[in-house]
């Protein structure tokens, strides 16, 4: 055994040797490529305790220099050296050692340079140490907010990851909202439109994680430079700020500040602009509404009911993409139990909307027609086993039409997969409720049409059916030999064949 570690360690010296070799002969300008080539390709085969150990003790400064030229060949090859290295390495060991390389790297011209960069620092961050340390390096901090700027989205999403995760922690929250933090960053926000979302949606995804951080970035004025952009005459940028506030409004401590200083008023008074004005906004407003009230519904319901007659209202009308995002929201809302009592506690106009709903399901486009199918599926639907929102599924599922199961067939059995997939949705709905299994166990034909996989094609529609037959093999409805059907159906799986038994007659 001493005798095998021995040649461990001498094996391991002398590829110590060999790559301590190779990175010096990077001084070596017409040998960069060649030898950077033989850096990777060995570093690649070696195993994972070799290659540790090699990057551990290799200095890296010389592979680093390799990066400060225009040979896109030679910038690529250091690239993936560096990263085998750096990535065997323990967590924090790289931004300790190599963190000016690593902060030069950043303003590189090459966005693989910034990504093989962004990339480790994101690793270091799985230690907690690092977060705390990151935060002293004021000037990496710096260069990794300026990736948010990069006109490659790759490099600006990893730097909107690290910036989200050194943000939800205090340290992090008090480095970012500091003021040589804030100083470069005003500039990057006067880089373009562009950007300067980039910069808000990332500080609002940190808000919406962290308490500490949203209050902070409340105290230094950011919050309030993102809703003044709400008076901007510019409508695009209305849009996507409102969409991005609607995360902000998803959150408890969001949802509060939102309501208690008129933001969400404001909102609301957008709807009675001009008509050019409310065209554009109405869909980016409307989803904002949802994501809020799917939150707290009840609430909001009560505070807001203004939005929720416009939706009502907008089922109405002949703007299709209006039509289609009313349906999604209300849609939404619907798909938790107190979302359906917030809908359910509008009384009659509920009814109404199902009604409404149903009866304009064979006139609209095909996208919309899904759409409504999806809405419906979602106010059937039960999570939970509430003896409430069950009677309330079921009274919702008898407004549909005098004979609801007539109309969910019509698309369960549609030849076209995405309605077939649609109709298929709103029975698995009812499928967990015993009213509803009571409804498809008395629909002559529908069990043998669901247990029958020789009619369906498309991968979709088979897993759909296997899903509704799952809920109802777990019912006790059904008689003995149906549940046994199910319950085998069940074990084949959706995509069972059945194996046909041919007898071949030799003849003379």
């Amino acid at each position: 055994m001493t005798f095998v570690f021995v040649l461990v360690v001498l094996k391991m010296a002398s590829g110590q040797d060999w790559f301590n070799a190779k990175v010096s002969s990077l001084l070596q300008e017409d040998l960069r490529v060649s030898t950077l080539t033989e850096l990777k390709d060995h570093l690649t085969s070696l195993p994972h305790n070799e290659a540790s150990h090699i990057s551990n003790v290799l200095q890296l400064a010389l592979v680093f220099d390799c990066l400060n030229d225009t040979n896109t060949e030679q910038v690529d090859l250091a690239c993936d050296v560096l990263s085998l290295c750096l990535s065997n390495l323990t967590l924090g060991e790289s931004t300790i050692r190599y963190g000016n390389a690593l902060e030069r790297a950043l303003i590189h011209p090459y966005s693989g340079v910034k990504l093989m960069a962004l990339k480790e620092i994101k690793r270091s961050l799985l230690n907690e140490e690092v977060i705390y340390n990151l935060c002293d390096k004021t000037a990496l901090v710096i260069n990794i907010i300026t990736c948010l700027k990069d006109e490659d989205l790759a490099v600006a999403k990893e730097a909107s990851d690290i910036i989200f995760t050194l943000g939800i922690t205090i340290p992090g929250a008090n480095r970012i909202t500091a003021n040589e933090i804030l100083v470069p960053l005003e500039g990057i926000l006067n880089t373009n439109e562009v950007v300067r979302l980039r910069v808000y949606e990332a500080v609002v995804r940190i808000c919406v994680e962290s308490d500490y951080s949203f209050q902070k970035f409340i105290k230094v004025g950011f919050i309030h430079r993102i809703l003044a952009e709400l008076k901007s005459n510019d409508v695009l940028l209305k849009i996507n700020i409102i969409e991005i506030l609607s995360y902000l409004g998803q959150c408890d401590h969001g949802y509060v500040f939102l309501d208690q200083n008129g933001t969400l008023n404001n909102i609301v008074g957008f709807m009675n602009e001009d008509d050019l004005t409310m065209q554009l906004c109405q869909p980016g407003i409307l989803r904002f509404f949802g994501h809020v009230a799917h939150k707290k519904p009840l609430d909001f319901f009560k505070k807001y009911p203004v939005v929720i007659e416009r939706l009502y209202s907008n089922l109405n009308i002949e703007d299709m993409t209006v039509l289609g995002v009313s349906l999604d929201t209300i849609g939404y809302i619907g798909q938790t139990n107190e979302g359906k009592l917030a809908l359910q506690s509008t009384g009659n106009r509920i009814e109404v909307a199902i009604k409404n709903i149903s009866s304009k399901l064979s006139s609209l486009p095909t996208e919309t027609r899904i759409r409504a199918l999806n809405c419906l599926e979602n106010l059937l639907r039960v999570v939970d086993n509430n003896n409430e929102i069950v009677s309330l599924s079921r009274e919702w599922y008898g407004i549909i039409d005098t004979d609801p199961m007539d109309i969910i067939l019509r698309y369960a059995k549609n030849p076209f997969s995405e309605l077939k997939v649609a109709g298929l949705g709103i029975l698995n709905s009812i499928a967990g409720q015993e009213w509803g299994q009571e409804c498809i166990k008395n629909t002559p034909g529908l069990i043998e049409f669901l247990l029958d996989r020789s009619i369906e094609s498309v991968k979709e529609c088979k897993e759909a059916k296997y899903d509704i037959v799952k809920l109802l093999s777990q019912s006790t409805v059904f008689d003995h030999i149906t549940s046994e059907r199910l319950q085998t159906f069940v074990k084949e799986g959706a995509f069972y064949v059945y194996a046909t038994t041919e007898v071949a007659i030799e003849g003379n």
